[in-house]
């Protein structure tokens, strides 16, 4: 991969609008022509553009210095008049239709201010996470596509469903199942961090790319939705992917590690099995480096200050595997040091360049002794993996009044089984629960 700064004359039909990466300069007609340059004041790794008949909408970031922008087409997408074609035909043979044409609308100008939100609330989201892009604006626009987006450097194409209502994508049988269409938006506006403003240096460190955006959607869900429902659903769902058997009868968690990357596309297992391995299992393995280094008093701050620390390093530059595993050892917590020599290869050997996953089962109770202290006596077990395998393993307490907390972790290798008796000290009350893993700590079955 390599990145250069761009400058880009585009003509257009008159009457439809050009957006382009970098920054909109001269602008004229030309006859039937518009006539538009572009230019690019960083370098890029990657230059794209997008046009139609399209209404815009724009906020200003004071605070960043950064313009968001959304792009959707004013004409009813061609969808809309097949069906609308359809329901005629079949009215006509005399058979009824329902559901095809009540209420919804196909107009997809009027979901705007949701891709304009999720921007606004996006990017200063990811610069307190991530740090600063060297970017100064992003344009989100409607692309034709159903199912899936693309993201470029201040450009996003989401996809039309994105911009319609939830009564129309119900019409074309597109449920919201899993949630994709909170997380799309989200995932392709932290491509501005993860693809562009750092690069991957190889296809075998890809997944930090894939990985890291869908990662940084789950805080989009967390931090916006503020649904614990929401983000649960979503770890949920990426565990799915990895374990789900696909057509061929292949796991994504066991055909091969993160770093292999598209060459595990083939026949044989799949050429579905990239994708279902790259984002999901890269998400994980921030997530739980995320979770690690979470503390009871300073929240992300450990996490947040390593975030910062790998952006600023790889701003406009090209990232391996190996380059990000040195910037999470330069921010190691004392729980993340499972292996006593401050070096993470023990975790990177595990998720990145392994295919193993975990088994746990945990079993508790509590007692309050005369003194009037409440303790937590548990259990818990690790299987399915080698004697080398280690993991902290995060423990929760549901509180009487229905808060949930997080107590620590215990460190597990192997497969083994731990008891402890933990005294709550500060507990008037016995919890209603202990449990592992409330917030997917770690990547398990």
């Amino acid at each position: 991969m390599n990145i250069a700064t761009y400058d880009i004359v585009f003509r257009i039909p008159k009457g439809l609008t050009m957006v382009g990466t970098g920054t909109p300069g001269r602008q004229i007609q030309e006859g039937n022509q518009t006539v538009s340059d572009w230019h690019t004041d960083v370098p890029f790794a990657v230059a794209g553009f997008n046009f139609g008949r399209f209404s815009k909408q724009q906020v200003q970031l004071s605070d960043l210095n950064f313009a968001a922008e959304v792009f959707a087409n004013t004409d009813d997408p061609g969808i809309a008049d097949s069906i609308r074609q359809d329901v005629e035909e079949w009215r006509r043979r005399g058979y009824k239709v329902y559901g095809a044409d009540v209420g919804g609308t196909f107009n997809t100008t009027g979901m705007m201010k949701k891709a304009l939100g999720e921007a606004q609330l996006a990017i200063p989201l990811y610069t307190d996470f991530f740090g600063k892009t060297p970017f100064s604006r992003l344009a989100v626009t409607q692309q034709t596509a159903f199912t899936y987006g693309q993201s470029w450097p201040e450009l996003v194409f989401l996809p039309l469903t994105a911009f319609l209502d939830a009564t129309a994508r119900n019409t074309l049988g597109m449920d919201d199942i899993h949630g994709f269409f909170k997380e799309v938006g989200p995932h392709e506006i932290a491509h501005q961090w993860w693809g562009h403003t750092v690069g991957f240096h190889s296809y075998r460190d890809e997944w930090i790319s894939e990985g890291f955006s869908d990662f940084s959607a789950s805080l989009f869900l967390q931090a916006v939705y503020q649904s614990t429902d929401d983000f649960h659903k979503f770890w949920d769902f990426e565990r799915t992917l990895l374990t789900r058997k696909n057509a061929q009868g292949y796991r994504a968690i066991d055909t091969g590690s993160l770093t292999l990357g598209y060459r595990l596309m083939n026949k044989k297992v799949g050429v579905d099995i990239p994708r279902r391995l790259m984002y999901p299992k890269g998400a994980y393995v921030l997530h739980m480096l995320r979770m690690m280094m979470w503390d009871m008093q300073t929240g992300d701050q450990q996490f947040k200050a390593m975030m910062h620390d790998f952006v600023n390093t790889y701003t406009s530059k090209l990232a391996s595997t190996e380059d990000f595993k040195s910037v999470v050892e330069r921010h190691m917590t004392p729980v993340m040091n499972a292996a006593g020599n401050n070096k993470m290869d023990w975790f990177f050997d595990e998720w990145v360049y392994g295919t193993g996953m975990p088994r746990y089962d945990f079993k508790s109770s509590f007692n309050k002794g005369t003194d009037g202290t409440v303790s937590l006596n548990m259990s818990l077990t690790q299987a399915g993996v080698p004697d080398s395998f280690m993991m902290p393993v995060g423990i929760y307490l549901e509180l009487a009044d229905g808060r949930m907390i997080r107590i620590g972790s215990v460190l597990m290798k192997g497969s083994s089984t731990m008891t402890r008796d933990i005294a709550l000290r500060g507990l008037k009350d016995i919890p209603k629960r202990a449990v592992i893993n409330y917030n997917y700590d770690v990547l398990s079955e």
